[in-house]
């Protein structure tokens, strides 16, 4: 029979909520601890096929559990719940494969819901990824948790550090900084360490870009390098290395269908209800809405399909900003027909107001942003660029 571990330090918690699953005893039998340190004495000693834990807890919290637990069985299916969680957080991170997270007051349908879920891909797939590199650390940032992560692989070993849930730095044998970080994040069955403390100075930060972008970014390097590289290359693939290269290169009216007089968006699908609904799944496009909205400087943003549908929005009047986003490009595109020249990179338009506008051209999608008067658009389209041109949305 299926075994599954509650984590908890509130004790009245702990005992009803296992209590009310003892209800589906034919299913699984049900452990309890009342910390990290009596979790891990349990992992230890016995098979464990699933383990929902607090946090934040004494002596040994949620973080080093899970840590412990990437060394011992990376497969156990992790359920973190906390009560210091945010709506960003649920709608980020639940679903992550099985590395899921609950909010507190905890809803138990919804509990038991991927409880058996998670023991049913056990049985169903041979094995569950329980605990991913990427998903552990988008909980430290939404945490604001500050530690050292220590990783070993078979790739290597490294370090990253955080402050208040930012990465401030990272190292592995001859790299250090994002070209570490992009390293390590790529790493397959990582065991993971936690060190609660950051050993790296705020004066000493060496990666500025969000955690977002590297994780796209570590997504689309990993794909490259396990893509075929044939002698002969068909037209997609020279299509794809010439958006690689520039993105201005492959604005097209084909990809694009946007004109000069382009002023009308598709916004049917922006029913009010449904744009609240929380996201399930941390899809390339979720991704790349999180690391724009997580860049410094950034108030608002809207990301368009070429065929003018809002694909997403943030803190803006959609028709407005949107409109002019997608008019703007369609200019481009037609300065580019006319005169034959590549393109812009991106482009920059200077509000009345003292805010600038990024608008940043993909092969499939245009992203224009809002950017405070004293932001510097150029680091933050050399950020994002490689990530739009190479998205294709669904």
């Amino acid at each position: 029979m299926k075994k599954i571990l509650l984590v908890d330090d509130e004790k009245n918690f702990l005992l009803s909520l296992a209590d009310m699953l003892k209800a589906n005893k034919n299913d699984f039998s049900v452990e309890t601890a009342g910390n990290g340190k009596e979790a891990s004495e349990i992992i230890d000693s016995q098979k464990i096929d699933l383990v929902v834990t607090d946090l934040n807890m004494p002596e040994m919290d949620g973080f080093e559990l899970i840590a412990h637990i990437s060394q011992v069985d990376s497969e156990i299916p992790v359920i973190a719940m906390t009560a210091y969680g945010t709506p960003e957080m649920e709608s980020r991170l639940n679903n992550m494969g099985a590395f899921q997270y609950i909010e507190k007051p905890i809803d138990f349908d919804s509990l038991l819901n991927m409880i058996n879920e998670g023991l049913k891909k056990g049985s169903t797939q041979g094995h569950v990824a329980g605990i991913s590199l990427p998903s552990f650390m988008q909980l430290l940032e939404l945490d604001k948790k500050t530690c050292t992560l220590h990783i070993k692989a078979a790739r290597g070993t490294g370090d990253m550090y955080f402050s208040q849930g930012e990465l401030l730095a990272a190292k592995t044998g001859k790299f250090s900084g994002q070209d570490a970080a992009f390293e390590i994040i790529n790493w397959e069955n990582p065991e993971i360490v936690i060190e609660n403390a950051c050993k790296v100075k705020a004066e000493d930060r060496e990666i500025e870009v969000p955690l977002g972008f590297l994780l796209i970014e570590s997504a689309r390097m990993k794909d490259e390098q396990n893509r075929p590289q044939d002698s002969e290359k068909n037209d997609s693939d020279l299509k794809d290395d010439q958006a690689e290269t520039d993105a201005a290169e492959i604005i097209a009216e084909e990809d694009l269908a946007f004109s000069a007089d382009a002023a009308e968006l598709d916004t049917s699908s922006l029913d009010a209800e449904a744009v609240r609904q929380p996201v399930k799944e941390a899809t390339p496009l979720d991704m790349l809405t999180n690391a724009i909205l997580n860049a410094k400087g950034v108030n608002r943003m809207i990301i368009i399909s070429g065929g003018g549908g809002v694909l997403r929005h943030n803190n803006i009047p959609v028709k407005e900003f949107g409109s002019f986003v997608a008019a703007t490009t369609g200019v481009a595109v037609k300065i580019k027909k006319i005169l034959g020249f590549t393109g812009p990179r991106h482009i920059v338009v200077n509000h009345s107001n003292g805010e600038k506008i990024l608008i940043i051209i993909g092969s499939q999608i245009v992203v224009g942003i809002g950017l405070e008067e004293d932001t510097d658009p150029e680091p933050i389209s050399n950020i994002l660029k490689p990530s739009i041109v190479a998205l294709r949305p669904n």
